[in-house]
């Protein structure tokens, strides 16, 4: 915590005197440069108190809370500067009291409105403290049991020779500006409730000189979460997206195992089998077009507007934590299961036999993953639908990013790009689309769409200190933050807050990603094939030095780079402008340049943006489709591995792993 230096408590004006509230400058007083002063609640605004006391000496002020404050004079029925009890404008029902947390009768003969509006001196010991003389908790049919404050407030409500009190309410509020006074404050103040003033009251009544420090509670300079969201989602992004070309790898490092292997074996003279094709299946996958592009944005479009106008956040709630729990046991749960099952040497026998090619066998392991899955997401639910504050448990968002994340990495398996022509309509479509929800919007609707969806109907439209006493009410719910998105919470900070990142900014540049991961795994797949070493070549001169500093060939490397660049700006965005940003203004323009530009430099950009020859020759290797004709290279292609045949019978020709020299590490491909 910041401290100030030690200074001298001076309580208020006396309640008799005019200057009571220090609604103006009192000529004739002076405070000491090391006091601070105590200044009641009302009658004007809190920035005129506190510039009054500046101008008279004063180093700091505490204002607190006073039922006197809550009275004041309808001045637009002065007449002649004389007032009736007709004057009176008394405090506001639920803002000032609650007649539901205790009320009493209180014989006007007890109270005094002279001065007018309020006898602080007399009434304040009639309708407050512990004492005797508070009637109203004496005359109240439950003592005020349920009223924090235990003091009340004149309703202006009489019954007979009564006058209707209720329990007033006693908490923190903001020290609001005002705007119509152009000059600055330049001493600090603090608000303290009717409570914390009695016992700084108590400390006054001694002979000695009362001292007190005020201090400044601590939160983070920087915002360290915004790092962490920006660190995971480069991570997710691009793990996401190198697992897609995964099927290319694999096959590529069996075929080199293979390789090594036989050359052993060849030189031990032993003969090598006749290879087989291999019997490798197509995962179900969506090759994107220009059209599924365009539909994006009419999709997309529509669903933001139903949820801004029927608001029907409860059932994406219940949709999202159900489909990505399937995601989380295909991605994480199920995969995790099979490793613990293979190192104990256990089976994994066939609990349902569908009789479908589509469901094939059900396996326990996968009853078990889907299980387990369902039962965190119901878990998940119960939070979110019965905790006001579900994002600031860890458990929620903890879950909330593992489901994100084994979604992303499903969506990118799942749909893919297969050239630059269909990745520039989606992300150029995408760019505008963005743009126009977060920043246009408000100009069309009075509030952004983009933002309002997100964060499930926007912050509450009541006032906080409203929202203070009556949490339940309707306007002052506000809605918690969509869960398709990544959250962190904000480390360290009293105000709370989270730093989030949607989905679609890393599934929309994340398929650009994917399309580089697979073309260079395919170039390396077809380069292994045809003879090289399976490295890819550059002749680009930037790249070379881009590839030799971070160890990146290709395109994937470099992608995540500008990827990681363009979320670090869009961070920087919202930190520098202090309002939400449309991620995928930054990063499309980063990641899309970034592959036109190596493309260009390297003199394959028409390939790229047809569909690269070298995507298609690796599929049909992998998925057993003949490439004969398809490639043409350094010299024979090596065989393929099966699963039928042991790595180490597999022939290969020695140029397939000999091949480090600069003419053998790229591989000329002419399709037909």
């Amino acid at each position: 915590m910041e401290e100030s230096p030690r200074l001298q408590l001076i309580g208020p004006i006396p309640a008799s005197n005019e200057h009571h509230f220090l609604c103006e400058v009192v000529e004739s007083t002076t405070y000491p440069s090391n006091s601070i002063i105590m200044i009641p609640r009302g009658v004007c605004s809190f920035k005129t108190k506190v510039l009054n006391a500046q101008k008279m000496g004063a180093s700091a002020v505490l204002i607190y809370g006073a039922l006197e404050g809550r009275y004041q004079l309808n001045i637009t029925n002065e007449t002649n500067y004389q007032y009736t009890m007709n004057d009176i404008v008394y405090p506001a029902d639920k803002f000032d009291y609650d007649c539901s947390l205790g009320e009493a009768m209180i014989p006007s003969s007890a109270l005094s409105f002279d001065p007018l509006p309020y006898n602080a001196i007399q009434n304040n010991l009639v309708l407050s403290g512990n004492s005797d003389t508070n009637l109203c908790q004496k005359l109240s049919d439950d003592n005020l049991i349920n009223c924090p404050s235990q003091s009340c407030l004149l309703t202006g409500k009489q019954s007979g020779s009564n006058r209707e009190a209720c329990c007033a309410w006693d908490l923190p509020i903001w020290l609001y500006d005002d705007r119509s006074i152009e000059e600055e404050t330049t001493i600090p103040a603090a608000y303290v409730t009717m409570e914390q003033a009695a016992q700084l009251f108590g400390f006054l009544g001694g002979e000695e000189l009362q001292h007190v420090r005020m201090y400044a509670r601590w939160k983070p300079e920087w915002n360290v979460s915004s790092g962490v969201i920006w660190a995971l989602g480069v991570f997710v992004a691009a793990l996401a997206a190198y697992l897609t070309a995964d099927d290319y790898r694999k096959l590529s490092d069996k075929i080199v195992r293979a390789q090594t292997r036989q050359r052993e074996s060849s030189e031990l003279g032993r003969q090598p089998r006749p290879a087989h094709r291999p019997t490798t299946h197509p995962d179900e996958t969506l090759e994107l077009t220009p059209m599924h592009a365009l539909g994006f944005i009419i999709m997309a479009s529509s669903s933001l507007m139903i949820l801004f106008y029927f608001k029907i956040y409860g059932v994406v709630k219940v949709m999202y934590a159900f489909g990505c729990s399937n995601a989380l046991a295909q991605v994480i749960l199920q995969p995790s299961l099979n490793r613990i099952r293979k190192h104990f040497g256990t089976s994994d026998p066939i609990a349902w036999k569908t009789g479908t090619e589509d469901f094939g066998d059900i396996r326990v392991t996968q009853i078990l993953s889907f299980l387990v899955a369902y039962m965190i997401a119901l878990a998940w639910l119960v939070i979110a639908f019965t905790d006001r504050n579900a994002e600031t448990r860890t458990f929620f968002w903890v879950t909330q990013n593992i489901f994100g994340s084994c979604m992303c990495i499903m969506f990118l398996k799942t749909i893919r790009l297969n050239s630059i022509e269909v990745a520039s309509i989606l992300l150029v479509v995408a760019f505008f689309y963005d743009i126009f929800f977060v920043f246009i919007t408000p100009y069309i609707f009075k509030k952004s769409i983009m933002i309002t969806v997100a964060t499930s109907g926007g912050p509450p439209t009541a006032d906080a200190s409203w929202c203070e006493k009556y949490p339940d009410d309707a306007n002052c719910q506000g809605g918690n933050p969509l869960p398709m998105l990544l959250t962190i919470p904000r480390f360290f900070d009293y105000q709370g807050g989270a730093s989030l990142l949607g989905l679609g900014d890393i599934v929309l540049p994340g398929l650009l990603l994917s399309f580089a991961a697979r073309y260079d795994a395919a170039k390396s797949l077809v380069g292994i094939m045809g003879g090289g070493s399976g490295r890819i070549a550059t002749t680009c001169p930037e790249q070379r030095l881009l590839s030799s500093c971070l160890c990146f060939r290709g395109y994937f490397g470099p992608l995540v780079i500008a990827y990681a660049i363009g979320l670090f700006m869009a961070n920087a965005a919202v930190y520098l402008m202090e309002m939400g940003q449309p991620a995928l203004l930054y990063l499309v323009p980063s990641c899309l340049g970034t592959m036109s530009y190596i493309g260009w430099r390297q003199g394959e950009l028409k390939d790229l943006w047809e569909g690269p020859k070298a995507i298609k020759a690796a599929d049909a290797i992998l998925y057993g489709e003949d490439p004969a004709g398809h490639l043409q290279s350094h010299g024979a292609h090596a065989p393929l591995p099966s699963e039928d045949v042991d790595e180490d019978d597999m022939a290969a020709p020695p140029s397939a792993i000999d091949g480090d020299d600069e003419t053998n590490e790229g591989v000329t491909l002419t399709m037909t």
